[in-house]
């Protein structure tokens, strides 16, 4: 074991090295090796991907009739299942994106960069503001109005506004974790001071969607998280936990000793205070956003963030009497705040605690979509081997 741990003091050395910014607004295409007819999900890769988890498989319809590869939802399943649209894990191309979220050639990415090292990069999706989402995983058709505006407007807009400078994540987030969020579940102060960051000359347009979005911030962080976590990712004997994701039926993390490889166990589904009063099952956790909590934060800063913590209660009454002895680290910026980092998969045993996930819930159907707040406890195999 000290082997392990003296790999995993060299891993968060390197993660506290990075320094995120939200340095560009890409599109898909332009930046990532996509082959012919392929689309990103979130998670570790399907069994078979010719047949996705039904919140993944809706958002995957849309995107192949946003793409124009098909003319109606028929001809999209078709393709789908077999074969002549390919499904890949988004974290193979340096991507993370939430919930059942897919991500087309068009799509519009946020790009994230280490402000030490600007050829260290990854992407998450950039949001398309309020109203119908893709990444609640269902088949609402108003959902290709907002991808269309998303990347024909939204997108053009910041992409000129970041053109002067990039805009540093870890300050906002600090700002953020002060006045309560726990930057998974709730965004909203860090919102606020992205807001207040952004150049004085941004469009209208582009203005009202942050100031009107109040988890605009979260794939923005999900990307930092990534960018941090990934810089550890080939460390010899780590245990680190890399990434912990879910595809919509199995749930999957990555350490830094062995990057490329999933641990995966079937996926149990978040389970909290609902907005929809739809009877729907929600779908087994879906989307790549774990990976703020893996960092350290969402569920596992409850202990500190309170507001969070109260409307999840009745699932995890008292998260401030967890001790997670498996946070092993600390990040200067937010030592203070008495918020440890680095999730140690060795670390975690029958006996301890498990991790948990602050992830919403979204319709099991596939055609639901977000039906509330969520909280998911990954099972002790997927860490004990």
């Amino acid at each position: 074991m000290d082997a392990v741990e003296s790999a995993n003091r060299a891993a968060l050395t390197k993660v506290r090295q990075v320094r995120p910014q939200w340095s560009g607004v890409v599109e898909a295409r332009r930046v990532l090796p996509l082959p012919d007819r392929t689309l990103l999900h979130a998670g570790p890769p399907f069994e078979d991907p010719r047949h996705p988890s039904p919140p993944i498989l809706s958002s995957a319809v849309l995107c192949c009739l946003y793409e124009g590869w098909a003319r109606n939802e028929q001809e999209a399943e078709r393709l789908i299942s077999t074969g002549r649209v390919r499904m890949l894990p988004a974290q193979g191309f340096s991507v993370v994106t939430p919930l059942a979220a897919v991500i087309s050639p068009s799509t519009t990415l946020v790009e994230i960069s280490d402000a030490v090292d600007p050829g260290h990069r990854c992407w998450s999706l950039l949001s398309s503001g309020s109203g119908p989402q893709i990444r609640f995983g269902s088949r609402d058709p108003a959902i290709l109005e907002r991808l269309w505006w998303r990347d024909r407007v939204l997108a053009p807009a910041l992409r000129k506004g970041l053109a002067t400078r990039p805009v540093a994540l870890l300050p906002l987030a600090r700002l953020g974790l002060e006045e309560g969020d726990d930057l998974h579940a709730q965004t909203s102060h860090a919102n606020t001071a992205l807001c207040a960051a952004m150049p004085s000359t941004l469009p209208v347009e582009a203005v009202e969607c942050l100031g009107n979005t109040p988890l605009f911030f979260l794939t923005l962080w999900m990307g930092a998280c990534h960018l941090m976590l990934n810089a550890a990712a080939g460390e010899a004997g780590s245990s680190l936990v890399l990434a912990l994701a879910g595809n919509g039926r199995q749930v999957g993390l990555r350490v830094a000793g062995d990057p490329t490889r999933w641990h995966t166990c079937p996926a149990p589904a978040p389970e909290g205070p609902r907005v929809s009063a739809s009877a729907v099952p929600a779908s087994p956790m879906v989307g790549d956003s774990g990976v703020i909590d893996a960092f350290g934060l969402g569920a596992q800063a409850w202990r500190c963030c309170s507001g969070v913590a109260e409307a999840l209660a009745p699932w995890w009454p008292n998260p401030a009497d967890v001790s997670p002895d498996w946070l092993i680290g600390a990040h200067p910026l937010f030592e203070d705040l008495l918020l440890p980092v680095g999730l140690a998969r060795h670390r975690v045993t029958a006996e301890t605690a498990l991790p948990r996930v602050a992830i919403a819930m979204v319709g099991g159907d596939g055609r639901a979509g977000l039906l509330g707040r969520g909280l998911c406890v990954p099972p002790a195999a997927l860490f004990v081997d």
